[in-house]
């Protein structure tokens, strides 16, 4: 590939991204994973929380100064090594990308988004396909880059906007099986603050999905790919056609930087590859009522996405909807309490 071909095919690529998008613990790492080893992608293997985070901080920063904070806060991953953890790998110290070189990558970041830079949106793609670059993964058949980050689904207006392009994938969960998961990494979590909070994020997929249409917002059952082997495999063809992409046998064995992913289940058993054992545990996990105020405070979406049938909601307790009904209320005097 000529040095002309190849800046060309790398600023085609920048235009085609792919989101995933979802509540947190809600099987958008899978998803991730599922995609890593596909060699039409570059896939980005940590959340790098542009949108969220990255924005924000660096809104008034010129862009010298963004990356600068792009090698410290958007590549800093690429410092991690199991043998000698960093000090911000303290929650991940079995993250290991020693493997990579993060001064190419850095020295990738800043040519590519020097050599052409409209909207900061383009610090993100350079830092994904820097990664793949010194990953030798971008080559000639790479179409899209894939980046994943909780909560992405609500910065699709900034996303489409920028890359008209770009395809989003929002992964969506049995809300109690989510909570069973994400409250082991934050017991604060109430259920019914949870279960505001997947609404809110399944109501905005959903509003996304009818906006940009299917075509270039597809939404996915965290359970049709986990449930069994051919629904699963008949998932991920859903996924191939929906991007355009060749099937690869690659894509049952999920990865991370192409090596062997095990997930990364709040639960002690780890699984390896793609399992159905996360799905229903709320029952184990989850008190009745709980269970119950999840159940009502995620209707209708919890029954049309078949989660549960509608005639089981005559079968939930008054205390159940006494809680969840005055929850709006318990929130704002909490909220006053700690003004």
């Amino acid at each position: 590939m000529s040095i002309q071909v190849y800046y060309d095919h790398l600023q085609e690529v920048r235009q085609h991204p792919v989101f995933i998008c979802g509540h947190p613990k809600a099987g958008t790492s899978l998803v991730r994973a599922i995609l890593d080893s596909h060699p039409e992608l570059i896939v980005y293997p940590e959340e790098s929380m542009f949108f969220r985070q990255f924005l924000i901080k660096t809104k008034e920063y010129d862009l010298n100064n963004k990356l600068r904070f792009a090698e410290e806060h958007l590549i800093h991953f690429f410092k991690w090594q199991k043998g000698n953890p960093q000090p911000e790998q303290v929650d991940y110290p079995d993250r290991d990308y020693s493997q990579y070189s993060f001064n190419m990558i850095n020295q990738y970041l800043h040519e590519y988004v020097e050599r052409d830079y409209q909207h900061d949106g383009d610090i993100l793609s350079a830092a994904v396909l820097a990664f793949g670059k010194a990953g030798r993964s971008f080559n000639k058949n790479t179409r899209f880059w894939v980046e994943k980050s909780p909560y992405n689904e609500f910065f699709s207006e900034q996303i489409f906007n920028w890359w008209e392009k770009a395809r989003c994938i929002h992964v969506i969960r049995d809300p109690r099986d989510n909570y069973a998961s994400y409250r082991r990494k934050h017991p604060d979590w109430k259920p019914e603050f949870f279960a505001n909070n997947w609404r809110h994020s399944t109501s905005i997929g959903i509003h996304n999905q009818k906006k940009y249409k299917p075509e270039n917002y597809f939404i996915i059952k965290y359970e049709d790919l986990t449930s069994s082997p051919e629904n699963g495999r008949d998932t991920i063809y859903k996924l191939v056609n929906f991007l355009g992409i060749s099937y690869d046998e690659k894509l049952l064995i999920p990865t991370r930087a192409n090596i062997a992913w095990k997930g990364n289940s709040m639960f002690s058993n780890q699984f390896e590859g793609i399992s159905s054992n996360p799905i229903a545990r709320w029952k184990e996990n989850l008190s009745k009522d709980d269970a119950e105020v999840i159940q009502i405070m995620t209707e209708p979406f919890i029954s049309d996405f078949k989660y549960v049938e509608k005639k089981m909601t005559k079968q939930i307790s008054a205390k159940s909807y006494f809680r969840a009904g005055t929850w709006p209320l318990r929130r704002k005097i909490q909220r006053f309490l700690k003004s």
